[in-house]
């Protein structure tokens, strides 16, 4: 997912480590700190006054594809201790704080991603091995550009996925600054990038991938669930007659605090439009459902000469 395996090879991430229990399971996240740990209730946007960071620096600011790698050896940061969000005219800013193993603020990082889906407008920051904890699992941040922020548990790492808001285009750049050490990502309209189709996201599931619209085949179908969910079940519906036209299922990765990733791959998808039904565990009410179209997956082969 995200192009996942190259920016792994990029930044030397380690597979297989442990994921534990955030501390609490969503928190809303503004200019200032989150209180209590609880589910919090959505703060109006503000918009601070001033230079934009957006129009300061040297870094340049990217459309698609990878985004960013830094960080070095000897990190000590192994928590997320929070996800701040500011806005400022014309752009609007993420930041993500760390901890050290004995609860102080990290003082660097080991090697990290970020990349871009543009068409499901994600942002994935890929976390280093050593950061196996986090104080929250998910941040509604509601801003116009930024939606939401999902802390992943995947086959490899945590990850931060950072959600844009569908409708339009953007550009950004990603980069760490220190005392104490953190994650910076700045978020800007572009208008002649690639337009975001958006993510399906429901209460305890999200489907990344595909978007709604124009499908072919092979067809992955990613995401994540929250909970205690053991299965996911993965139906393509057809649009017209209403038949399960193909099932699927998938594996969520163990745990039932953070978000946690899974996928499957559909290798023949029927040529009509469907309707794509992600279901954990049978749970109806948490299905989220993706209209696609695979019309033009399959075409008419020419006729011989």
């Amino acid at each position: 997912m995200f192009r996942h395996l190259l920016l792994v090879a990029l930044v030397g991430l380690i597979a297989g480590c442990s994921y534990l229990e955030p501390e609490s399971s969503t928190t809303t996240t503004t200019t200032t700190e989150a209180a209590g740990t609880g589910i919090a209730t959505t703060a109006p946007a503000t918009t601070l006054p001033g230079d934009s960071p957006c129009s300061t620096g040297n870094r340049p600011f990217a459309r698609d594809g990878l985004i960013s790698a830094f960080g070095g050896a000897d990190g000590d940061a192994t928590q997320i201790s929070g996800i701040r969000w500011t806005s400022y005219p014309g752009c609007e800013q993420v930041m993500v704080d760390f901890l050290t193993a004995d609860g102080a603020p990290a003082g660097r990082l080991d090697p990290v991603g970020v990349e871009y889906d543009a068409p499901t407008g994600v942002v994935r920051v890929s976390l280093p091995a050593d950061i196996n904890r986090s104080a929250v699992a998910d941040s509604l941040l509601d801003g116009n550009l930024v939606k939401r922020a999902y802390v992943v548990a995947t086959a490899t790492n945590l990850a931060i996925d950072m959600h844009l808001a569908a409708g339009r285009s953007y550009a950004l750049r990603a980069y760490e600054v220190d005392s104490p050490s953190r994650i910076v990502i700045d978020v800007m309209e572009q208008p002649d990038a690639q337009p975001v189709l958006g993510a399906a996201t429901g209460a305890t599931v999200v489907v990344v991938s595909p978007p709604a619209g124009p499908v072919d085949s092979p067809l992955l179908v990613s995401g994540y669930v929250k909970g205690s969910y053991q299965t996911v079940t993965v139906d393509l519906i057809g649009r017209g007659d209403q038949n399960v036209a193909a099932t699927g299922t998938a594996s969520p990765l163990p745990g039932n605090g953070l978000w946690r990733e899974f996928a499957t791959t559909f290798h023949d998808v029927p040529a009509v439009p469907l309707d794509l039904v992600v279901t954990p565990d049978g749970d109806a009410e948490e299905a989220v459902t993706v209209a696609i179209d695979a019309t033009s997956s399959n075409p008419a082969e020419p006729p011989q000469q």
